[in-house]
């Protein structure tokens, strides 16, 4: 609902607990220069947008973006449009990569119909994060244990705006890593149902 969406998103923006979230054992951050990324091709893509934003002195248009450029993490990006005043987008690109772990290809697809299609438990996460990402302009980095029904135990995310020339969010560049929970000094038969963030 609008109103979980926005509770959620605010709760993202003004730093307080989301424990909505807690049974995804989320980590949800704005990204810093110093914040720290443990996915090379995600801090691949902030280094890319925070180039554009700091010659440009604005956030990066789309038309700043150039896909030859980002070869090196093309599989792992998907490119969404901005719907309902942030409150929902749409898939212009969907990553081969992120489509395989997926197990389906949503370029095209509103993410909301996406998320009543596969009644996903992160669909509340999703939602809220790109509604506070639209709202400050600031890029967001999260980490998530996946449903179970998809092979990836976890994904580690970076949402990235862009905007139109009056500097307004208008989309976002999304880097999606499927990853193996990071185990760590835990007894064997708790090792399945746990993930350790590196960057906490």
């Amino acid at each position: 609902m609008p109103q979980s969406i926005e509770a959620s998103a605010n709760r993202i923006i003004n730093g307080e607990r989301t424990p909505e979230f807690d049974h995804l054992r989320a980590e949800i951050t704005f990204v810093a220069a110093e914040t720290v990324v443990p996915e090379p091709k995600l801090i691949f893509l902030y280094d890319y947008w925070a180039t554009i934003r700091e010659a440009e002195s604005r956030l990066p248009m789309r038309k700043d973006i150039d896909v030859l450029e980002l070869r090196e993490a093309i599989g792992n990006i998907m490119m969404l449009d901005v719907l309902d005043d942030g409150f929902d987008a749409r898939y212009r690109v969907y990553g081969t990569g992120v489509a395989e772990y997926a197990g389906h290809d949503w370029t095209g697809t509103a993410l909301s119909e996406m998320c009543r299609k596969t009644r996903t438990p992160l669909a509340l996460l999703y939602r809220a994060c790109y509604l506070a990402v639209y709202r400050t302009g600031r890029p967001i980095y999260t980490e998530t244990m996946s449903p179970s029904w998809l092979a990836p135990k976890a994904w580690r995310r970076m949402i990235l705006p862009y905007a139109d020339a009056e500097g307004a969010c208008v989309g976002f560049m999304v880097g999606n890593i499927p990853v193996k929970p990071q185990i760590k000094d835990i007894d064997p038969k708790d090792a399945a149902n746990s993930l350790i963030y590196r960057n906490r």
